[in-house]
């Protein structure tokens, strides 16, 4: 219960180190705006009514440097003029010509156009003629360059600064474990629409500051010869995306604001209900259909190779509809779980901590409802206390919704046959072919467009491996059904993938457990999926898969019940490894294998994440490689 109180008194003594580090970057990007960015758009608006003159062109030279391998310009020039008599000299060229870059070729273009040439025509300032410019054009590339430090330093900045110098708010001493933190003290918990809006919109301004320069160098690469050039149109694009985005996430947070979840109980009860109910800004239908999901979450901290992130790993899930009611703003959703009774507390660490989220969907026309809210669940803590309860409304296994999508379930006199169909998965699958898909289809158009020029064969090579094996993992998910039929004569299996029938028996004395586990995780945004598989132990250690990406621990649960009564199994021998209500299996096996199973889940995201961060890397470096050695 003191932790987060001593959390927080440790965050306010500790704050200087990071205000302090968030002003350097802030300083950094402050300067870029004050010495450069706002003299250079003062000199464009000033010089408007400035007036041309003829002018003599004493001398022009084209400087040159190197910095790292990279060839940087200077063009250079002084000129004599007269205004209203009186005689002038001048040496400026452009409005930002203090120093040497290779942004463009400007520097080239203008060399060009004073070299060798004998009169030239100057803008003044009638006010001040001593004042004077060959060309007065705003370079937009250059510009965007250095807006890049201006909003990246000057943002990051601004938030590290921001974040490290808030005050927690106050917490009342004395309060249960579930109180101690503010968010949670009066039972009206918020979203996290808020979060994510600023979120959308801070990734999408930083993403488009990095990539605003590049249409304006692209003529100049194209010019150049430098075909390969044209794939860092995917920059700017993408960020056109995030863009859409965040317009997306501002419209959702005007049509439904804050949405506050209060729970009933409070807290959830690990064993017991984890309740609750959400008003929202709708009018009332009974035509709304939400989507509940309620999940707890092992997170933890990993080091990468670009430093740490933060992994959600779903240790349990549950799904389900809100029962949806006329409310104070139009619509009250309530809903209610029976979480099992073997699963961990909400908790707080620094580099591991359990949390539980709820989060409530509903496709809408205009924008769409899409919420979460973390919230506290304990063991032991209570049961709903509403004067009208309402029961988990858990969808069954035969309802419509699963039927002819994930499983259809059909008794017989001898046992019962489960046939999971062709498609029955088709967003994920979907999503991993296009993925898979691009990231081949992108290694062979950059290889085909840069040539020799591009990367090595090394990286490219390594991209379409990952790429391929997504892309087989989503056709096997698109084109594969399984047919598990169980009873007394024991358990039978037929995989067809493509047409290929792949069939397995064993005997009903063969048999020794079920086991349920999460196999597949997917995020879109804030929201975890888990897919549960159940696969059926044997004594001579096979393990025969039963079911597989089926979404809600209730679904799984009803056809393991299903499975184990066919099969005349105590429910001591059905076990699960993400922790459960059900006992563990005495067999070491099954730990040995769980513990092997996340060392190689672990190895291949990091495989694919240092793949992602080196290609990333040596593209923008290859691609930008004269600006960037001339910054270093």
């Amino acid at each position: 219960m003191g932790r987060t109180t001593v959390k927080s008194q440790k965050k306010q003594g500790s704050r200087w180190p990071g205000v302090l580090f968030g002003l350097v970057f802030f300083s950094v990007g402050a300067g870029f705006l004050v010495f450069s960015v706002v003299p250079n758009l003062w000199d464009v608006t000033r010089m408007q009514d400035w007036v041309q003159v003829p002018a003599e062109v004493v001398a022009s030279d084209l400087e040159t440097g190197s910095s790292d391998g990279g060839t940087t310009y200077k063009v250079t020039a002084s000129f004599r003029y007269e205004f209203k008599g009186q005689r002038y000299t001048g040496n400026r060229v452009g409005i930002a010509d203090g120093g040497r870059d290779n942004v463009g070729d400007w520097h080239q273009v203008t060399h060009g156009k004073l070299n060798g040439r004998r009169q030239a025509m100057l803008w003044v300032n009638p006010a001040d003629p001593s004042e004077s410019v060959f060309d007065r054009g705003l370079r937009w590339g250059l510009l965007g360059f250095k807006m890049i430090f201006v909003v990246v330093f000057g943002g990051v900045g601004a938030v590290v600064m921001w974040f490290s110098n808030r005050k927690p708010k106050p917490v009342p001493s004395g309060l249960p474990g579930w109180q101690s933190r503010a968010e949670w003290v009066d039972n009206r918990i918020r979203s996290n629409a808020k979060a994510t809006l600023w979120v959308a919109w801070g990734f999408a301004i930083i993403w488009n500051a990095i990539s605003a320069p590049i249409p304006f160098m692209l003529p100049d690469e194209l010019a150049r010869g430098n075909q390969a050039a044209l794939i860092g149109l995917l920059f700017p694009l993408v960020g056109l995306g995030l863009l859409a985005w965040a317009i997306r996430r501002t419209l959702n947070w005007r049509r439904f604001g804050m949405t506050s979840l209060v729970m009933d109980p409070f807290p959830g009860a690990i064993g017991g209900d984890v309740g609750g109910a959400v008003e929202l800004r709708l009018a009332y239908s009974h035509k709304h259909r939400f989507r509940v999901t309620l999940t707890c979450n092992h997170v933890y901290t990993r080091r990468t190779s670009d430093g740490t992130e933060t992994v959600r790993d779903a240790k349990w899930q549950d799904e389900q509809q809100a029962e949806v009611q006329p409310g104070m703003h139009g619509t009250r959703l309530r809903f209610l779980f029976q979480p099992p009774d073997e699963l961990p507390n909400s908790s707080e660490g620094d580099t591991s901590w359990y949390e539980w989220t709820v989060h409530i969907t509903a496709d809408m026309s205009g924008t769409d409802f899409n919420r979460a809210w973390e919230i506290p669940v304990f063991k032991d803590a209570g049961r709903q206390t509403a004067r009208e309860r309402i029961e988990p409304r858990q969808p069954a296994v035969n309802s419509p919704e699963l039927l002819g999508k994930l499983v259809q379930v059909r008794e017989t006199g001898a046992g019962v046959e489960l046939y999971y169909p062709y498609l029955r998965n088709p967003g994920v699958a979907l999503s991993l072919v296009l993925f898979g898909g691009a990231f081949v289809g992108f290694a062979w158009l950059f290889h085909a467009v840069a040539g020799k020029s591009g990367p090595p064969v090394f990286f490219l090579g390594l991209f379409v491996v990952i790429g391929a094996l997504v892309f087989a993992g989503g056709l096997y998910m698109l084109g594969n059904s399984l047919r598990v039929t169980a009873g007394a004569q024991g358990l039978s299996t037929v995989r067809e993938i493509f047409g290929l029938r792949f069939a397995r028996h064993v005997a009903l004395d063969e048999i020794t457990s079920i086991e349920k586990s999460i196999g597949m995780q997917s995020r879109q945004g804030t929201r975890t999926t888990a897919y549960y598989r159940i696969k059926v132990h044997t004594r001579d250690g096979r393990k025969i898969t039963v079911g597989s990406g089926i979404p809600g621990a209730s679904r799984v649960d009803t056809i393991i019940e299903k499975i184990q009564k066919a099969l005349d199994l105590p429910a001591s021998n059905v076990t699960e490894n993400t922790g459960s209500r059900f006992e563990e299996r005495p067999a070491a096996i099954s730990q040995a294998d769980a513990i092997a199973g996340q060392r190689r889940v672990k190895g291949v995201r990091q495989l694919v994440s240092v793949a992602s961060t080196v290609f990333f890397f040596a593209f923008v470096f290859w691609q930008f490689r004269d600006v960037i050695l001339r910054l270093i």
